[in-house]
């Protein structure tokens, strides 16, 4: 009876694991998928930061869409998420304003989105190939463990034939497309 206790002890841990896989790292484009206005629409730098807000240098705030801030903040708060690493990765052809903005934007009272997780950046004009590419080098991390989400599909596109799991928000970050995402994500890691 103590061996047939045990196995499943173990069993159901093995089980409980395989359920919860996380990925390394969660990747998120920024313009229509976290946040909006898209950076080419503002008025640009100066940015200020306000109660937690983010305001472009003629006062139009540039803010969390969707359930954009209550996905961040699980990945900030939540023990289960402690060694995913998040990552930004957008095509923008005003990279400086996106990283002024990700040091602005609080998701939690006093954290804002550079703050999350130690993230990493690939944030330039080109494709997404190439910021994936720059994240796999400069972490080792496998593409078979990363996720991303983006509201452009043909980013999904490229990026999944490397192996990553993608998911298309055409309407920006909502709760269903994450649930989706991280469901697809386990579904392919067990596959692996």
């Amino acid at each position: 009876f103590t061996l047939y206790f045990r196995l499943t002890l173990s069993f159901q841990e093995a089980f409980s694991q395989m359920i919860e896989s996380k990925p390394a790292l969660v990747v998120f484009d920024l313009d229509d998928t976290l946040w909006s206005p898209e950076m080419w629409l503002c008025a640009g730098a100066p940015f200020q930061a306000r109660n937690g807000k983010c305001y472009d240098r003629s006062g139009v705030e540039i803010q969390l869409i969707k359930d954009s801030r209550v996905i961040l903040t699980e990945l900030a708060t939540q023990d289960s998420w402690k060694k995913t690493r998040v990552g930004y990765a957008s095509r923008t052809d005003h990279p400086d304003w996106a990283k002024e903005c990700l040091g602005k934007l609080e998701v939690t009272q006093g954290k804002t989105m550079k703050d999350i997780l130690d993230p990493l950046y690939e944030i330039y004009p080109g494709n997404k190939t190439t910021h994936f590419k720059s994240l796999h080098k400069e972490t080792g991390i496998p593409y078979s463990q990363m996720i991303f989400f983006d509201n452009e599909n043909r980013n999904c596109i490229d990026v999944q034939k490397l192996g990553v799991t993608c998911i298309y928000t055409p309407d920006g970050m909502t709760m269903q497309k994450w649930k989706q995402g991280l469901q697809q994500f386990t579904r392919v890691s067990r596959k692996v």
